[in-house]
């Protein structure tokens, strides 16, 4: 009866508390909405910095396979020198112990 004789409407209350909620919905959603906008952000900046660093490592792969290509054709070649050397010697051994022969004759 108060509300009445002071001509305050209920439906007028009911509709002004809906518009309340609803805007406190909409003002929590905008806050999920940014608070998701900056997950992906950071969510970009990680994968970018993944894929940066799968470029790295594949670059970091290609100069060893280059390396170790370098370095197998390196050790042939010091195989091949070192059986050159070994013969060489075996000959001036062979050399030394005729001369050797022919001179104590």
């Amino acid at each position: 009866m108060a509300l009445a004789r002071e001509e305050i409407n209920l439906e007028d209350i009911k509709r002004d508390a809906k518009i309340e909620a609803v805007l406190k919905h909409v003002i929590s959603q905008d806050v999920e909405i940014a608070h998701l906008k900056d997950e992906q952000f950071e969510m970009r900046n990680e994968i970018k910095m993944r894929d940066e660093t799968i470029v790295k490592l594949e670059d970091d792969v290609r100069l060893l396979k280059k390396e170790k290509r370098w370095n197998m054709l390196w050790r042939n070649s010091l195989e091949e020198d070192i059986a050159k050397t070994q013969v060489f010697l075996a000959i001036v051994f062979l050399i030394n112990i005729l001369f050797t022969f022919f001179m104590s004759r």
